[in-house]
């Protein structure tokens, strides 16, 4: 187990604990290695004694994430309610580490503990009467829709290090009244707008629609 020059001993755990620190500071755009390697205070050569690679470090972040949203194995709830529960834990993680987002929303799950996570949200659907081609769907819909709520969340879209902001009463202010009408009168609505209500909605709609009715 290697040494830091700040005396730490270092492992896997501790250099992707960095890792999501650095793309927290920085951004995905702004991590490498060499930057990895000094915030531990050690060579980035050093670094391959914990981790395989650039690409596993990105994989182990993810990881990290999944694994502090609240996953508990509970037998006293239906699996409709522990779907609801971990998209909502999942996704105030991802709202505490807006910067990793884009990073979530554009690999797959690849470590072991992030596949055991998917392992258990397929359990899940199956428990609830969705199995075959129908359980893939499911879950993808389901993980899609948590991250990509995310990404507005955090108000910005982060693509190829380019940040926008995202601010869509802003837009539609500037929208002509002849040409878009609809969304001009709409804009009031946006003063009872509230982001935890429109993930309520979107959650609970995607949920009726894969889960079976009796679950």
């Amino acid at each position: 187990m290697a040494r830091s020059e700040k005396g730490r001993l270092l492992n896997r755990q501790k250099v992707l604990e960095a890792a999501l620190k650095l793309i927290d500071d920085e951004g995905v755009e702004g991590f490498n290695m060499r930057k990895l390697g000094a915030a531990l205070g050690v060579e980035a050569m050093s670094l391959y004694n914990h981790i395989e690679g650039k690409d596993d470090v990105l994989d182990g972040v993810i990881e990290l994430l999944l694994l502090q949203a609240s996953y508990p194995q509970r037998t006293d709830v239906t699996p409709r309610q522990e779907l609801w529960d971990f998209a909502h834990e999942y996704r105030n993680v991802l709202r505490a580490h807006p910067r990793a987002v884009s990073l979530v929303a554009a690999r797959q799950l690849r470590t072991d503990a992030s596949l055991a996570i998917l392992e258990r949200l397929l359990e899940t659907l199956h428990r609830a009467g969705v199995e075959g081609v129908d359980a893939i769907y499911a879950v993808n819909s389901f993980a899609g829709f948590i991250i990509g709520h995310a990404l507005f969340d955090v108000g910005s879209v982060a693509v190829a290090g380019f940040e926008q902001e995202v601010n869509e009463k802003a837009v539609w202010q500037r929208l002509s009244p002849d040409r878009y009408p609809t969304l001009r009168a709409a804009i009031p609505v946006f003063e009872h707008w509230s982001a935890e209500r429109e993930f309520d909605f979107g959650l609970r709609a995607l949920l009726q629609s894969i889960l079976p009715q009796r679950e």
